[in-house]
């Protein structure tokens, strides 16, 4: 009997709405600075998708591990892999990158904040400093996670034990409250980083074939746990600093075993979510400066009806202009760059 082709488009779909809820959260607090915008569970919701960088880190060490399992141990793969990973950060990155950096140089007056920005950093995504463009600073997680995970096609040995000693430090320096002046030890030993790694868990968990059958608990954890953490936002309780961030995380995990495993069916690539969640990486890149501009061009008004349908409408202009964004330099430039470059 042929076996069922396997799809993780729900894993898609979870990414649109993560990144939808990172552009409410930027976008509300715009409107609610210029325009004076009230509304509470806007806020809330607001205040929820601030956490979407967290399901991206979860997400983004559950896809490099997943892809990868087959060539650990294998130096031969790593020249593809950090063509992909290369490839897929900075093509769509730099553009948007790069104007931000001139329109920085150029008019200094468009930031509210006395924030520094560096040519480093902006141009490399490296820890040196503050990117032009905001959003920026989870790239340069992303970047060193690449890096630290290519240990994996050396040796997985090597891998494991780097992996046993990274969470050793990055607890350690958590509990004693170690502080660093140097930026690359902070990025090194940032608790951001157990989001990627409990990533990599849940990918060699579905990878291991532990659990292959999803049943009634496969929901009702994940959906547990997310409550645990929705309660623990609206009463701003937290067991500990950053524990808010972590609970989501397992939640998160939970989501992208059950998009593994409990939902594998394909989905239309015109679905509204599936389109929102192929042009995720586009509309996190772009909407920060998209909304920024956008806000300053809405006529003020009095009414928080309408300041509300305002705010619906720069969300909707900054989803469909990522969207044109990504259709251009992540469909047909990367793709481009991958069929001319990937055999050089």
């Amino acid at each position: 009997m042929k076996q069922e082709k396997k799809y993780f488009d729900l894993l898609q779909v979870f990414r649109g709405i993560a990144s939808l809820l990172v552009v409410i959260h930027h976008t509300y607090a715009s409107f609610a600075h210029y325009h004076h915008l009230n509304n509470k569970i806007a806020h809330f919701i607001a205040g929820v998708g601030k956490l979407g960088v967290d399901f991206f880190f979860v997400l983004s060490g559950f896809i490099i591990a997943y892809t990868t399992y087959q060539f650990r141990d294998q130096t031969s793969y790593l020249k593809k892999y950090v063509f992909n990973r290369v490839i897929r950060i900075y093509i769509p990155y730099l553009p948007v990158g790069i104007a931000m950096l001139l329109l920085y140089y150029w008019f200094p007056s468009i930031s509210n904040s006395d924030r520094s920005v560096s040519l480093i950093t902006s141009l490399f995504l490296v820890p040196h400093g503050n990117p032009a463009l905001s959003v920026a600073w989870t790239l340069v997680f992303e970047m060193f996670f690449y890096i630290i995970y290519s240990l994996n096609f050396f040796s997985r040995k090597c891998w494991y034990i780097a992996l046993a000693v990274w969470i050793t430090g990055i607890v350690g320096r958590a509990v004693s409250g170690i502080t660093f002046d140097n930026a690359f030890l902070n990025l090194i030993f940032n608790l951001y980083n157990l989001e990627f790694i409990l990533g990599v868990f849940t990918a060699y968990l579905v990878r291991s074939q532990v659990f292959t059958k999803a049943n009634y608990w496969s929901f009702i954890i994940p959906t547990g746990i997310f409550v645990v953490f929705l309660v623990m936002k609206y009463t701003s309780f937290n067991l500990f600093p950053f524990s808010q961030n972590l609970i989501f995380a397992l939640a998160a995990a939970g989501l992208v075993w059950v998009g593994t495993v409990a939902f594998t069916k394909k989905i239309n690539e015109k679905n509204i979510w599936m389109m929102l969640g192929n042009s995720s990486y586009s509309l996190y890149l772009l909407h920060n400066p998209l909304q920024s501009f956008l806000v300053r061009l809405v006529p003020s008004v009095n009414i928080q009806i309408l300041i509300m349908l305002q705010f619906l409408a720069v969300v909707f202009l900054c989803c469909v202009i990522s969207y044109v964004y990504y259709l251009i330099f992540e469909k047909h430039l990367m793709n481009f760059v991958k069929k001319k470059f990937q055999n050089v």
